[in-house]
C-alpha cells in the first residue's frame, strides 16, 4: 500500500536531480546588427552536439563546455525547484568576463531546456537528470 502511495505521489511531479547531462543543440553568436546568427565553421561550431554534465549544487560544468578555470568558480544563484530554473553565474577576472547558465529543471518532462551564455556566444539544448 505504501509503495502505491510513493508511486502515485511522483506521477505528474517534477523529479529534481543532483546533476544533469546536457547536449548542445544550437549555437548562436551576437552579430553587429544586434541579431543572434547561427555559428558557421570555426571554433564554436566544434561544440555543436557536444555534451557536458552540470552539478546542481556546485554549478560546475564538466565536458567540452566549462564554466570555471583554475581561479574562478561558478556561483549557484538559484538551485532550482519544481517552480524555478537552476541559475549559475561565473565571473572571471581581472577583466570582467561572465558565463551564465540556466536549466529549466521545473519542466515536467525528461528533457530540460538549457541556455548557456559565454561572452557573446549562446548555446542551447536539452538536459536529462542523472
Amino acid at each position: 500500500f505504501s509503495l502505491l502511495l510513493v508511486n502515485s505521489a511522483s506521477v505528474g511531479a517534477v523529479m529534481l536531480h543532483e546533476s544533469y547531462s546536457c547536449e548542445v543543440k544550437s549555437i548562436r553568436l551576437l552579430d553587429e546588427d544586434g541579431t543572434a546568427g547561427l555559428v558557421g565553421e570555426g571554433y564554436q561550431s566544434r561544440h555543436l552536439g557536444s555534451t557536458f554534465v552540470i552539478d546542481r549544487y556546485t554549478g560546475r560544468m564538466l565536458g567540452q563546455l566549462k564554466n570555471h578555470d583554475g581561479l574562478d568558480q561558478p556561483e549557484v544563484m538559484d538551485f532550482g525547484s519544481d517552480k524555478q530554473s537552476l541559475k549559475v553565474i561565473t565571473t572571471y577576472g581581472p577583466y570582467v568576463y561572465i558565463d551564465y547558465l540556466i536549466v529549466e529543471i521545473y519542466v515536467d518532462a525528461l528533457d530540460k531546456p538549457f541556455m548557456f551564455v559565454s561572452s557573446s556566444t549562446i548555446y542551447t539544448g536539452l538536459c536529462k537528470g542523472l
